[in-house]
């Protein structure tokens, strides 16, 4: 689709720079000011609505909020939801307590095509003035029906074929321009001045049915997690527990002091069962656990937290059976490093919340796989994908089924036993004589793999291997900094 896309709208574009110079017709002046009446100023209203949303043959009821092109879409079990959420631009994944980490560094020029068409931003009278492009491509008969036909377009879009009713001035088809998607809007309904479709069928069968759509007076806002507040300035340093590799630092949760691990291979936040029966802390759900084993267990609801000068509010913490030994109650992860940014600082053992970047950090990008931060690195020749997880005491640990297709990495010299959410398993350990992260190339480094390790990619950059750098996670803008320790 990528490259597709990429082609066709370099060739639309083409086509506009010749049709630039030449007005809009009258009749098609007025057909937009038909539409724009017919359906009420739909592109800049923020709408909640309730659907019935038909994927890959189920059907679920999800919840979702729209204003213009961004939208989110959440689905819940109770209290607790998971979902989509669309910038206009890329795609991101939504956790339980509204963190949001793009699926992919790459935009989706399709859905931002639908999301076009849906939120009628193409008759925004500002439309133009962003690089829109809205051409009369005439008269048309449909299924066994005349339509008016538009083309539909920007820079970052997919042009896509409209079909309006010219009775109605509503559009009822959209197709993509190589007429393999087909996008009906059906039982169209006034609701509070707007005119709204409540059925969407793909190509025959039906997609969404809405249940309710309500326009709101309140801004549009998007997911953004547990926005942390800080009493004084961002980037004071708190002490981390120098007996320990992995970032372990104090704080307090509902007014407890507790100790907290910071896990960026945690995709949200976490609590031991002690901590959460000491807390009295209500059930609010359940959770699958996949760490060394698998278990299914409970979600609470918990806080403030407070680590350092930063508070975060009240957020839900699955509750994890088999923390406590190893020195913490507490798992930070997606929800605490995405909001705020994180610095971990292992040979200063301090961490700060919201630092600045370091201008001469080495910078890589991230991408994210069930929230847990991914990076690309060469072990010798050798490209893997694998999970930046300061969680993990390792240096480098690889999974056992990529290890399997790549066992000339490393060379067996010995066998521990490790311990982990979830279970035990055995270790493999080696030595690699080379690593190559950015423009960061290591001398030898201790590598190992884990029999049976549900891990993120290929396998994890542990806190050994991280402590050779002062290393900066910028969520929001999808990317790592390492400056290197002398």
């Amino acid at each position: 689709m990528g490259s597709f896309a990429a082609r066709t709208v370099m060739l639309f574009a083409l086509g506009l720079s010749t049709l630039g110079a030449t007005a809009p017709s009258s009749d098609f002046t007025h057909l937009i000011e038909r539409m724009r009446a017919a359906a009420g100023p739909v592109w800049n209203t923020h709408f909640v609505s309730v659907s019935r949303l038909n994927l890959a043959g189920e059907t679920a009821i999800v919840s979702s909020e729209s204003s213009g092109l961004p939208f989110v879409v959440r689905r819940c079990e109770g209290e607790l939801c998971e979902g989509t959420y669309f910038d206009g631009t890329r795609l991101y994944s939504v956790n339980m307590n509204d963190t949001a980490l793009p699926r992919s560094s790459d935009p989706e020029p399709y859905l931002r095509s639908l999301r076009l068409t849906a939120s009628l931003t193409f008759l925004s009278p500002a439309f133009p003035n962003h690089g829109g492009n809205l051409i009369d491509d005439g008269m048309t008969t449909f299924a066994g029906k005349r339509y008016h036909t538009l083309l539909v377009a920007d820079a970052q879009a997919i042009p896509i074929r409209l079909y309006v009713d010219p009775l109605d001035a509503l559009v009822h088809f959209a197709r993509d321009l190589g007429g393999d998607d087909t996008f009906e809007y059906l039982d169209y309904r006034h609701v509070d001045g707007f005119t709204v479709p409540y059925e969407i069928r793909h190509n025959g069968g039906i997609l969404e049915r809405y249940d309710d759509r309500t326009p709101v007076a309140s801004a549009f806002r998007p997911p953004r997690g547990p926005i942390p507040a800080f009493s004084g300035s961002a980037a004071q340093a708190v002490p981390t527990d120098p007996d320990h590799v992995t970032p372990i630092v104090n704080g307090t949760i509902g007014g407890v002091p507790v100790r907290c691990l910071i896990d960026t291979g945690n995709s949200g936040l976490s609590m031991s069962s002690e901590l959460a029966a000491r807390l009295g802390a209500s059930v609010i759900g359940t959770f699958r656990v996949r760490g060394l084993g698998d278990y299914s267990t409970q979600v609470v609801r918990a806080g403030p937290l407070l680590v350092g000068n930063a508070t975060f509010p009240d957020a839900y913490y699955v509750v994890l059976n088999d923390v406590s030994r190893y020195g913490y109650d507490v798992v930070l992860g997606a929800d605490f490093v995405g909001p705020a940014g994180v610095e971990i600082d292992a040979g200063a053992h301090t961490v700060k919340l919201g630092a600045p970047q370091t201008a001469s950090a080495i910078t890589l990008p991230l991408s994210f796989e069930n929230f847990v931060p991914v990076v690309n690195v060469h072990l010798g020749t050798v490209d893997a994908q694998l999970a930046v997880d300061t969680g993990d005491e390792s240096n480098i640990n690889l999974s056992y089924g990529f290890y399997s297709k790549h066992s000339s990495l490393f060379a067996v010299t010995e066998k521990r036993l490790v311990s982990g959410v979830g279970g035990t398993s055995v270790e493999l350990m080696g030595n690699i004589p080379q690593v190559t992260i950015g423009s960061y190339r290591t001398g030898p480094q201790k590598i190992g793999t884990t029999q049976t390790l549900n891990g993120t990619a290929f396998g994890h950059l542990g806190a050994a291997f991280l402590r050779q750098f002062i290393v900066q996670f910028d969520y929001a803008a999808g990317e790592l900094h390492l400056t290197p320790r002398s």
